[in-house]
């Protein structure tokens, strides 16, 4: 049993299943990123855009940990 998942794991469609989950995740984070974020991510004033990456960063970290956690219990 443990051998058999470990082999789809390593199955390359295992992987761009994940990829895609992953992209998925990342993606609604993007969309529903606050208008300050999108305007300080284009600002020319180098404070307000690393703030701006900083939150956005933070926010899709967040979402990768709560989806990883439904994993977990997912599994149990």
């Amino acid at each position: 049993m443990v051998a058999d998942a470990k082999l789809a794991l390593e199955s390359p469609f295992a992987k761009c299943a994940m990829t895609r989950e992953l992209t998925d995740t990342i993606l609604r984070v993007v969309k529903r990123a606050p208008q300050w974020i999108r305007r300080d991510l284009e600002a020319k004033n180098p404070a307000a855009r690393i703030r701006a990456e900083e939150a956005l960063a933070a926010m899709i970290a967040e979402a990768l940990n709560l989806r990883t956690a439904a994993d977990a219990d997912a599994e149990t």
